[in-house]
């Protein structure tokens, strides 16, 4: 829902933080039972994201710890830059200097100028996530700085698969995608997400949860700022990990993109040519088995999300036949621009 009627800030905007000033205008909010978000525009231009709990999730969202900050706080990359949180009662806050995500963009008539924004930001979110991956052992093993032993998705996709609980159509969809798996292939994701909950050698510390979504697209009217300045909102799904599972997690939400276009007769270049940009500035993917497993993942993941905090919907029965053959390759398919 977007609006353009005048609001106050929002009620749990922390003393001294960037919301804390008069003149806010909330411009968008929408909400699933996971996770809420608000979009406020502040005095000075910019843009304040504001996320809390969705009412099936009552675990409060957490910022990262001291570690984190120290290792991520000047990460940047051409044109794109982490923006790290402020914790608020009940929510984190960003800020940025756009409204509108990479995943709002995808399904937008764009001029040609922000295609280009839209695709540098992928581009620079690619290498956003190399020098992340990269940045140099400080001491302290990742799971230490994040108080995590493995990425968050994977750990709920595994309880899910193990009990079927959850609201909603969670047991619905568990009952179908166990049955068109079959045990082997069911026992093959399960153990791909037991793998990412054990510390391993060469883990590294991971965004945990790139999605279009958290990639704020920089906004040409927006004052007092580099004009390619795009933000990947970074923090609460900080986890240790393989340097493939970031890059397979954002693969696999093209993979899945592309596979409900095509369901719908739709032709969108765009999720072909953006995961192409965003592997261009990644660079070279070091384990492309990682790689394809973790975007595998991440389409079963968003299945059991959508089933649990928002509901059945026709499309996951698309997933329920697709699955089993990206499952059985690994999911390659991810990697190479295909659907």
């Amino acid at each position: 829902m977007t609006t353009d009627t005048a609001a106050t800030p929002p009620a749990d905007v922390p003393a001294g933080s960037a919301a804390d000033m008069t003149g806010c205008l909330l411009i968008d909010s929408f909400a699933t039972g996971y996770q809420r978000t608000a979009i406020y525009r502040l005095a000075d231009g910019s843009f304040l994201w504001a996320r809390s709990p969705g009412a099936d999730r009552p675990v409060l969202l957490t910022e990262p710890g001291r570690q984190a900050r120290h290792r991520l706080a000047s990460l940047r990359s051409a044109g794109v830059r982490v923006a790290l949180p402020e914790t608020a009662p009940s929510a984190l806050h960003y800020t940025a200097h756009g409204a509108d995500s990479a995943a709002k963009l995808l399904w937008t008539d764009l001029t040609p100028a922000r295609r280009d924004r839209l695709t540098t930001a992928l581009h620079g979110t690619g290498r956003l996530l190399r020098t992340l991956h990269s940045i140099p052992d400080t001491g302290a093993p990742p799971d230490e700085i994040t108080g995590r032993t493995g990425p968050p998705g994977p750990a709920r996709l595994a309880a899910w698969m193990d009990t079927g609980a959850g609201p909603r159509a969670a047991q619905h969809l568990h009952d179908v995608l166990r049955t068109r798996f079959g045990p082997r292939r069911w026992a093959a994701v399960r153990s791909w997400c037991a793998a990412l909950a054990e510390p391993a050698p060469g883990d590294v510390l991971l965004h945990g949860a790139p999605s279009t979504g958290s990639i704020v697209v920089g906004d040409d009217s927006a004052p007092r700022r580099a004009a390619t300045d795009s933000v990947l909102l970074t923090g609460e799904d900080l986890a240790p990990g393989p340097a493939a599972f970031d890059l397979g997690w954002l693969l696999g939400e093209f993979l899945e993109l592309r596979m409900t276009a095509a369901s719908q007769g739709l032709t969108r270049p765009l999720l072909t040519e953006l995961p192409e940009a965003l592997l261009d500035g990644y660079g070279t993917v070091g384990d492309p088995l990682a790689t394809g497993r973790a975007a595998v993942l991440r389409i079963v993941t968003h299945a059991h999300d959508f089933a649990a905090y928002m509901g059945w919907h026709p499309e996951l029965g698309l997933y329920a036949d697709a699955l089993p053959a990206y499952i059985d390759s690994d999911g390659t398919a991810a990697l190479n621009g295909t659907s």
